[in-house]
């Protein structure tokens, strides 16, 4: 068990962790005190699920209903409750789940059937719902078990917030949230709200909690490595690290992170497509029953699936729902071994594939894999992953505890002890520049037809690319990466200056040309700043009197978030001021 020392800062703070799940999330929290140690609690307890078994309450369903004039009316645990399920029915609510999944990135399951919100709402709006009834619920939690919980709550105490996210989100999915997070009055909208809110990974949030809780002490051995797989609801997330100090622990990311969309929620979905051919032609084919069958399915059925050599039941109904010809026996309907190894299969092939990437190359020797999250509990999942990697010789465990509450309490050991100190490039990163034309350079003759004259009077060809971090490249939070950038203008001012941060997802080490595979480039976001009006230097071209400068742009990409400066040089010195990173659903 990981100790933490004594918080150093000068005033006291409140730390929230939010775990947005596609079908169930969680909440945790840390009171720093200075001179105290730090607690990471968990919340417990959310409105809908008094009287259940408390292990369950850890999470809380991921959903919510909305009346025809799209206000929210029912959120959480809350939604699932029968009484509000018939008010819902009566009045024709629409119900939103896996909303978390609408927020993926084009390149992760394209053209995916998901669930539709029928909802005339953006799905940030419907994140910011959700974000808001989560933090009321914290708040609400922590005022009534916290000693000291109503007084911090009610001083104004700064509120931090840490909000992880599947392995394959990045940039753009990370703005989407922290503009949820304005909407649901989580932080301000400005420089200040911003430094309140951090993201994390599921994948990074996961090794943070197994660290700090002493699941992987045995494997945590310099130059020994360690691949997390958190089978959640909508996604699998696979991290590998490499031990680089085993006391104090440190790790760095040695391959590039996997975010497969087959979680648990994905066998529920073949499933009901399964009984909905199944039974097309029965009686039972209504929404009623397809709907109390795939309740049962996901409580009982699916998790309790280990044998494909036994029959499996879903309970839907009473003595009288019996129909032999579709193996239904007094509101019991039969599935075959075989039939719910088909629903899991997907799901478990991507997850060997995954894995096999993840630890390629590595001695297996060295290797341990650890599985946490929801779906990890299967006792069927688990044993087709453990033939997979017996076969590889690699061992891989379930760690015994609550690893559901991995990553909401792991995002808060990440705001409070990071241990990951290097990441991997996921992309090759660069931007679009300006060459001179030079007619003897064959590329460059073969782009006359694009060339134009710049402010300063220089023919230009434009859709060069300058590389700025290759993919697969180590890279700590410290690590600047950096590229000219030459900026011109006929006016005289305090000009604002960008530059696109593109992504280059094909195969050539060396891209020189937008232009030559279009398809595979892309514009992550664009760097804005407004450098001091004394930085520019006023020139004569031969065209007339333009005003420019010789900027750089700075990137960190080494942290869970990406980071952007411009610098340039000033009577001998460097200047540097923060930029903006604009995104383009901005």
């Amino acid at each position: 068990m990981l100790q933490l020392d004594p918080y150093k800062g000068s005033s006291r703070k409140l730390v929230i962790a939010i775990d947005i799940g596609t079908t169930y999330s969680g909440v945790a929290y840390c009171i720093l005190d200075p001179g105290e140690i730090p607690k990471v609690l968990s919340v417990t307890r959310f409105p809908g699920q008094e009287g259940e078994n408390k292990s369950r309450d850890v999470k809380v369903p991921s959903v919510l209903y909305y009346d025809q004039q799209d206000q929210l009316r029912a959120t959480g645990a809350e939604a699932t409750l029968q009484n509000i399920k018939e008010e819902a029915y009566t009045q024709e609510w629409n119900y939103v789940k896996w909303f978390k999944l609408h927020l993926r990135p084009p390149s992760i399951l394209p053209g995916a059937v998901l669930p539709p919100i029928d909802v005339n709402k953006p799905v940030i709006e419907i994140l910011a719902d959700y974000l808001a009834y989560v933090f009321t619920c914290a708040t609400e939690f922590i005022s009534e078990t916290n000693p000291i919980g109503r007084q911090i709550l009610n001083s104004n105490t700064p509120i931090d917030f840490v909000l992880s996210h599947p392995n394959g989100w990045s940039g753009p999915q990370q703005n989407k949230m922290r503009r949820a997070a304005v909407l649901a009055k989580l932080v301000p909208d400005n420089s200040e709200g911003a430094s309140r809110l951090q993201f994390v990974t599921e994948g990074e949030a996961s090794l943070q909690f197994c660290i700090a809780t002493g699941l992987g002490d045995d494997v945590i051995q310099e130059n020994h490595y360690v691949t997390i797989v958190d089978c959640g609801g909508g996604t699998i997330d696979l991290s590998t690290y490499r031990v680089v100090n085993s006391q104090p622990v440190a790790v760095e990311e040695s391959v590039v992170p996997e975010c497969l969309i087959q979680g648990s929620a994905m066998v529920n979905r073949r499933a009901e497509e399964m009984l909905k051919d199944k039974l097309r032609l029965s009686r039972f084919s209504t929404t009623d029953d397809l709907d109390a069958m795939m309740a049962s399915f996901e409580t009982m059925t699916k998790p309790t699936f280990r044998d494909r050599s036994a029959m499996s039941y879903v309970k839907f109904g009473g003595p009288r729902d019996t129909d032999e010809r579709f193996k239904i026996r007094r509101g019991v309907l039969s599935l075959t071994g075989s039939e719910m190894a088909l629903l899991f299969k997907p799901s478990i092939d991507a997850i060997k594939v995954a894995i096999d990437t993840q630890i390629s190359g590595i001695d297996a020797r060295l290797a341990t894999i650890l599985l946490v999250g929801g779906f990890a509990t299967s006792p069927f999942l688990r044993a087709e992953l453990q033939v997979h990697t017996n076969g590889k010789g690699v061992r891989m465990f379930s760690p015994e505890g609550q690893t559901s509450k991995a990553v909401a309490e792991g995002a808060l050991w990440f705001y409070l002890d990071r241990r990951v100190r290097a990441r991997v490039a996921r992309h090759t990163y660069g931007s679009s520049c300006l060459n001179y034309y030079q007619p003897l350079r064959a590329d460059h003759l073969k782009r006359r037809h694009l060339a134009y004259t710049d402010v300063d009077g220089s023919l230009v060809v434009p859709s060069a690319f300058v590389i700025l971090a290759r993919k697969d490249t180590s890279v700590t939070e410290t690590t600047e990466f950096s590229f000219p950038l030459m900026w011109a203008t006929t006016a005289f001012g305090a000009h604002a200056i960008t530059a696109d941060v593109i992504s280059y997802r094909g195969n050539e080490i060396d891209p020189r040309w937008r232009d030559e595979e279009p398809e595979m480039f892309s514009t992550l976001c664009t760097v804005n700043a407004v450098p001091a009006t004394s930085s520019w230097q006023k020139r004569f071209g031969s065209i007339g009197p333009y005003w420019s400068q010789d900027f750089k742009v700075i990137l960190l990409l080494g942290l869970t978030e990406m980071k952007a400066q411009i610098a340039w040089w000033e009577n001998g010195v460097e200047q540097r001021t923060p930029a903006r990173l604009v995104y383009d659903n901005e």
